[in-house]
């Protein structure tokens, strides 16, 4: 028997099947890096562009602060042109300043001219009865001679302040306006004659209610509500009312605001 003998073309048909897990292991490298290549190349030119970018906001930004320094330099050298014009101006008029000068006779005339309206007002209503009787000699009563008044009436008290005693010093060293005012006083205490109301009048037989009577009822009857006006502080709201108004008027005075305003009740 003769040997066997192998077929060479066989093995030659083979070997080529070994190699190709290397050509596509070869081929997938050679994608990663044309995909890393292209990846890079788009990094560079991304890159570049924000280089760029940044080249021309820093170019803008230099160009801003140039512009503000220019104008910030202009602005003090106008500011410094002005200066000196009113400083030549100034010196050429010899311009100083002058104090507003107030004397007494301006704070008088201007207090004058409110002494109407510096008043307080009481008014009040009321309702009285008045008993009288005549007299013999040695003071003894007559007798059926009482007589009755019962009467209801309006009225008026008035305060306010004596303008002629309020005194007035002004310093010019200190600029200081001291204004002293008077107490206010009882200045008008009326009943009006319209207001009287007569509710009940009894005569007897050897007296009659006459019109002096009333007279003197009415004139008796002042004095009390005075003094009950007085009593409910007439005279004081009065003298708070004095210095308000007067101060307030003499604020409105032309200069007054260079000096300190005192205004007190001695």
């Amino acid at each position: 028997m003769g040997k066997f003998k192998a077929n060479p073309s066989a093995e030659v048909r083979r070997k080529p099947r070994r190699y190709a897990p290397v050509a596509a292991v070869t081929a997938i490298v050679v994608a990663a890096i044309v995909i890393l290549t292209a990846l890079y190349i788009g990094s560079q030119n991304e890159r570049k562009a924000l280089e760029a970018a940044l080249t021309d906001a820093e170019k803008k930004l230099a160009l801003r602060e140039d512009v503000v320094s220019a104008l910030e330099a202009q602005q003090q050298e106008q500011e410094s042109i002005i200066a000196s014009l009113q400083s030549q101006l100034e010196n050429a008029l010899h311009i100083e300043e002058v104090k507003p000068v107030i004397t007494s006779d301006q704070i008088r005339e201007q207090i004058s001219s409110v002494s109407e309206l510096v008043t307080q007002r009481y008014v009040y209503t009321n309702a009285a009865r008045r008993e009288t009787s005549k007299t013999w000699l040695w003071g003894w009563t007559m007798p059926f001679s009482s007589t009755s008044i019962l009467v209801t009436y309006d009225g008026e008290v008035k305060a306010g302040i004596d303008f002629g005693a309020i005194q007035v010093d002004v310093n010019e060293d200190t600029r200081t306006i001291t204004v002293t005012l008077p107490h206010s006083k009882v200045v008008n205490n009326n009943i009006p004659q319209e207001t009287i109301n007569v509710l009940e009048v009894k005569n007897n037989l050897f007296n009659e209610v006459t019109f002096d009577d009333y007279n003197a009822f009415i004139s008796a009857e002042k004095p009390i509500m005075q003094e009950k006006a007085i009593e409910m502080g007439l005279l004081d709201d009065a003298d708070r009312e004095a210095e308000a108004m007067i101060r307030a008027f003499l604020s409105l005075l032309p200069g007054i605001s260079s000096y300190t305003l005192n205004v007190t009740t001695e």
